[in-house]
């Protein structure tokens, strides 16, 4: 059976994946293992409404998201750990977040809630389905971190509300929604690339 071949830019082939230890020790993997590491402390501090420091971890979740992948870039140290690890750190910071705002006494609608997850649980599946049908990850695009950042801005607007009540009514909401629309988007492209690659692996391995 042939092997699908496509750009590396827009899945990985789980066959190829050489990952040493040296990768570990990346600065751009080591401030996402960081950032993986905070998604229980964020939890606790927004469940016991421990508002200073959920905002702290918010911010320092944000910041490192941002400087791994400019550390990425400026070092060359784009790796096969990194693009497994960077999403990964994303999904579980972002789920804990939204899972304790709901828990707590926040405005935080739960049907947003149910959207997220919905939607990192079918990325999941469907790079599982993906792995094992066609020996390939996909790797975040351009949308995907579109949506884990604008996710990222909505929910600290949620844990800044309580420090500061003078915000504008609604901007949390109003943030959430812009960041549900990249959800829908990034879904919908995430969905596209894997019936695309699955269809023409089908095609090649005849």
């Amino acid at each position: 059976m042939e092997t699908l071949k496509a750009p590396v830019h827009q899945f990985t082939e789980t066959r190829a994946i050489r990952i040493s230890r040296r990768e570990f020790f990346y600065i751009s993997n080591l401030l996402s293992t960081f950032r993986l590491l905070m998604a229980p402390f964020l939890f606790y501090f927004i469940y016991r409404a421990q508002w200073q420091f959920a905002s702290a971890c918010g911010a320092i979740a944000i910041i490192s998201d941002l400087l791994d992948g400019f550390f990425a870039r400026r070092l060359n140290q784009h790796t096969q750990l990194g693009y497994i690890l960077d999403p990964v750190a994303d999904k579980f910071v972002i789920a804990a977040a939204v899972f304790a705002l709901v828990l707590s006494s926040t405005s935080f609608p739960i049907w947003a809630f149910v959207v997220i997850v919905v939607r990192d649980v079918s990325i999941v599946l469907g790079n599982v389905v993906l792995a094992y049908k066609a020996k390939m990850i996909t790797r975040s695009n351009l949308w995907g971190k579109c949506t884990s950042f604008a996710l990222s801005i909505a929910l600290m607007l949620y844990l800044l509300r309580p420090l500061l009540p003078q915000l504008p009514a609604k901007v949390e909401m109003f943030s959430l929604c812009v960041a549900l629309v990249f959800v829908i988007i990034s879904t919908v492209s995430y969905a596209r690339h894997m019936f695309r690659v699955l269809e023409t692996h089908r095609h090649v391995s005849r």
